[in-house]
């Protein structure tokens, strides 16, 4: 009776030895299942901050080369569509821009003015013949930048700010109310300008009218 009651014992030992090397030598894990390394996961699938992921949209992601879809926002990928969420427009389609977290149409600006021009200009002096304007997006972060709207509607009065915002990580990096300016739109033609003193990188330069976005443009700073 005893060793039929060890042999028994042996065998439940052997079973659970078995299991769990199956569980954790064997077993794959499937899609949103933890992972060591990709060998970890089932066919298909890759191990990416632990997590084994498809690279569909809504599976984890590390970057977007992880997607399928090519964009991949808060660890997740994402298709770049009009309400995707995201940082800055880089996780947005081409023609999309991102306001307040959300893959969105541009604004109509046309209503507010005809055109808005973005210049460079040296630091320091304001625009004239001692200090001619460059039309560009790309600066250099010793440039001070030039905002110019034309054909500004008589309706268009209020409050103006301007935000840099970096464009991998979404973070305000140059705004005039961290810098103290409080230029207000008119119903007339009018400019504004500043000094980067910003890190080479990628930006979105937004422009807002009584705290709505009017006008969006990508600037590269060398």
């Amino acid at each position: 009776m005893k060793k039929a009651v060890i042999t028994i014992f042996v065998i439940i030992v052997i079973a659970i030895i078995g299991y769990g090397g199956w569980y954790y030598f064997i077993k794959k894990s499937p899609e949103g299942g933890n992972c060591a390394s990709s060998s970890r996961c089932e066919q298909g699938l890759n191990c990416l901050s632990k997590i084994c992921s498809s690279g569909k949209l809504g599976s984890s992601c590390a970057a977007k080369t992880d997607c399928v879809t090519g964009y991949c926002t808060n660890s997740k990928c994402t298709d770049g569509q009009k309400g995707s969420i995201c940082a800055t427009y880089k996780d947005c389609s081409s023609g999309l821009l991102c306001q307040k977290s959300v893959c969105s149409t541009p604004p109509d600006y046309s209503k507010y003015f005809s055109s808005v021009n973005i210049s460079k200009m040296k630091p320091g002096l304001p625009p004239g013949a001692n200090n001619p304007l460059t039309a560009t997006t790309e600066f250099k972060s010793s440039d001070a930048i030039e905002i110019d709207f034309a054909g500004v509607k008589p309706t268009a009065v209020g409050s103006f700010k301007y935000e840099v915002i970096n464009s991998t990580t979404g973070e305000i990096v140059v705004s005039s109310q961290n810098r103290g300016e409080v230029p207000n739109f008119s119903g007339r033609d009018f400019g504004t300008g500043t000094e980067l003193s910003i890190p080479a990188g990628s930006y979105d330069l937004n422009l807002y009218l009584n705290d709505a976005l009017v006008y969006t443009t990508p600037i590269t700073v060398s």
